[in-house]
Formats: structure tokens, C-alpha cells, sequence
């Protein structure tokens, strides 16, 4: 950060100065020690290659997720705290629905994809889905098929054919699998531990961080998950507390309508 010119210098004591940054320096020292570097590996060997197909397998098997969740999200509107029952079902259906403390509902987004409709706790509005629906309303700077598929933790999903990357880094148990629209990030066992979607241009357009993988009804589900967003400046943490997998979702809990819209 830029520091403008300061007001006219006054003696001061040196020494607490000089004891407060080495303290600080101390701290900064003990809780981020220095990482690995990445290394560049040679090749994507069997052994990798089959642990991202049964990666991409297995993500392909979570039709559907059910959720209750504690939402904090961070932007440059400030930041704050929702309950939220999430729906995602393939290809693009969403629902999220914040609850205030009595449990009612205070918003709304539903799409089916195609359509959607939103409440901001005030006010409905609803029409065709454009590129920029998630983004203005919610600040998730994805389409409801992107969106569906980082909550089913579904990397590669529908975007790329192969299996080998194009390149392959490692840092200590963890690797990173970069493949033409996205980056992976793997730790030990093929887990999957973070999903980058890359533009054209090579740049970060959103990533998901997925930690606290537990069984549940239907298969696995990472219970923490973080989307940063670069473009919205928009950060939200997701913090599950009941997940079922593969449920059979009513349609016309999607149906971008009022109708629709009661539960």
C-alpha cells in the first residue's frame, strides 16, 4: 500500500519501534512458514492419471446435493453472515435460499438454467438467464452450469475430454493438474482440494477450495468450501452442516417462478 507524504517529523524513542517489528517479524515467522517450492514434473505418470479418473468418476456420481450451510461472505459491500439451504441438481438448476434467525425466508435465487428469479428481501424480480445473473445478484461470478458443477465438486466437468494435463506440478503431497480451462489442485490420494477456472487469457476467473471431506448419504462431500471470486472482489466461505447426495429434487423447487418460489 502507497503511503502518502507524512506530517512533520517529531523525535521519537527508537526502541520500541525496533521491539515492536521484531516481534512482529517473530510472529510472521511462526504462524506462515515458507512453503516448498513448485516443481515442474517431467510427465503425467499412470499412477496420476488414474487417480484424476476416478477423481472426475466420482464427482460425474453426485447427481444432486441437498444442503444446510452457514454462509459469511466477504465484498466490496462489506461482509456478513447467512444460514442457507442450497440446492444444486445437473446441468444448471440452483436454489439458495437465506434464512434469518427465526428461519424464514429473507432471500431467494432460483434458476433452472434457463430462467431465474431472485428476492433481495424486498422485491422480485425474474427473466432469462444472461452471463452476468449470478454475478449481479448473488456477486458469483459463474453460469448456474459452473455453479452446479464446483458445488457437486465436479472438476473437469463437461469442459475437458482428456485426462492428462498439460502440465503437472508438485509442492511436498499436493499437486497441481493444469489443463486448458482449469487448474487442479490434488492432495495426497487424488482428494480433490481446489478447482481455478482459467479465461482465455490465462487469468483466474473463480476457484473453490474444498477441505473436511466426510462420507454421506450417496458418496463424499467436502463440509468446507471457499469461492473467490477476482472479478466481484467477492469472497464466500461455506461451512456445511447437513449434506445428502443425489436426493430426487422436485422441478418446481427450480422453477423460476412465484410458484416456484415457495418451498
Amino acid at each position: 500500500m502507497r503511503r502518502g507524504p507524512g506530517a512533520q517529523l517529531r523525535r521519537v524513542p527508537w526502541w520500541p519501534a525496533v521491539a515492536s517489528a521484531l516481534l512482529l517479524l517473530g510472529g510472521c515467522a511462526t504462524r506462515a512458514p515458507l512453503l516448498p517450492p513448485l516443481v515442474l514434473q517431467p510427465f503425467a505418470d499412470a499412477e496420476l492419471l488414474s487417480e484424476v479418473a476416478e477423481l472426475r468418476a466420482e464427482g460425474a456420481r453426485r447427481l444432486s446435493v441437498r444442503a444446510v450451510a452457514s454462509v459469511r461472505i466477504e465484498g466490496p459491500g462489506g461482509s456478513g453472515s447467512v444460514r442457507e439451504i442450497i440446492l444444486a441438481r445437473r446441468p444448471a438448476s440452483l436454489r439458495f435460499e437465506g434464512l434469518n434467525f427465526l428461519g424464514q425466508t429473507q432471500s431467494l435465487l432460483v434458476t433452472d438454467g434457463q430462467r431465474y428469479l431472485f428476492f433481495d428481501g424486498q422485491k422480485f424480480e425474474q427473466g432469462p438467464v444472461l452471463p452476468d445473473t449470478l454475478r449481479r445478484t448473488l456477486g458469483l461470478d459463474l453460469a448456474p452450469a459452473e455453479a452446479v458443477a464446483a458445488l457437486l465438486a465436479a472438476p473437469l466437468d463437461g469442459l475437458e475430454p482428456l485426462l492428462a494435463p498439460r502440465e503437472v506440478w508438485a509442492r511436498g503431497t499436493e499437486r497441481w493438474l493444469s489443463y486448458p480451462m482449469q487448474r487442479l489442485r490434488l492432495g495426497p490420494g487424488g482428494e480433490l482440494r481446489g478447482i481455478e477456472a482459467i479465461d482465455l487469457r490465462g487469468g483466474e476467473r473463480w476457484a473453490a477450495e474444498y477441505a473436511e471431506w466426510r462420507p454421506v448419504a450417496g458418496g463424499r462431500y467436502p463440509f468446507e468450501i471457499t469461492f473467490s471470486f477476482p472479478g466481484s472482489r467477492v469472497r464466500a466461505e461455506v461451512d456445511f452442516e447437513e449434506v445428502e447426495l443425489n436426493l430426487a429434487l422436485e422441478p418446481r423447487l427450480f422453477r423460476p417462478g412465484l410458484d416456484g418460489a415457495r418451498p
